[in-house]
């Protein structure tokens, strides 16, 4: 088997830097919403994606002008959605996968067409996006509902966002989502985006 090329190891660790940071997937590895294995099920996630974008090039090398190398952002999120759905039990419904499918997409086509050079500082930027929020976490306020009281899309909790700094024995905290006791009642989400997703079973997408 030929050994991975610089280009392709740095777009595997960018890959994985961009999935890391994004703000559903860290309240769902986080929240263990995927089990004891939540952590290794997002390095699984972008094994998965790198795969197929590795596939989608000849002979598995990064070839700058091959018309079998256009990877489309929306199979991209439709792959991402279902993973989401059967390792985490989550249906993101807040468009963020819009935006990480089309962030992936364009590093892939940056990584053909500019080389090792180019995804070497996309790498870079990516994984120190990453560094800054370790040591932080996305800190969950958990509000108790009534069924009655959430009927349609009227839920007036999530839409004020909490002043404060957040600050845990020392720890920095992001702003907090708000995030609905679902044990009694299918609700959603509020991510720290202020942008909804849904933690349960539901419909699958793709």
């Amino acid at each position: 088997m030929t050994a991975p090329s610089q280009t392709q190891v740095y777009f595997a660790r960018t890959l994985l830097a961009r999935l890391a940071v994004w703000p559903v997937l860290r309240i769902a590895v986080d929240s263990s919403w995927g089990g004891p294995e939540s952590k290794q099920k997002r390095t699984w996630m972008a094994s998965e994606l790198l795969d197929v974008f590795d596939s989608s090039s000849p002979s598995n090398t990064l070839h700058p002008n091959s018309a079998s190398n256009q990877v489309d952002e929306d199979y991209i999120e439709e792959m991402i959605l279902q993973m989401m759905n059967d390792e985490f039990d989550c249906v993101v419904e807040d468009g963020s996968s819009t935006e990480v499918a089309a962030d992936l997409v364009k590093l892939w086509k940056e990584a053909k067409s500019g080389g090792e050079k180019a995804i070497e500082q996309s790498m870079k930027f990516w994984e120190d996006k990453e560094r800054a929020i370790q040591g932080k976490r996305i800190q969950a306020q958990e509000i108790k509902v009534e069924e009655e009281e959430w009927e349609g899309d009227g839920g007036e909790s999530g839409d004020e966002e909490d002043e404060e700094d957040g600050s845990d024995n020392g720890m920095e905290v992001d702003v907090p989502p708000t995030l609905i006791d679902r044990r009694n009642n299918e609700v959603p989400v509020i991510d720290e985006d202020g942008f909804t997703l849904v933690k349960g079973k539901g419909t699958r997408h793709g």
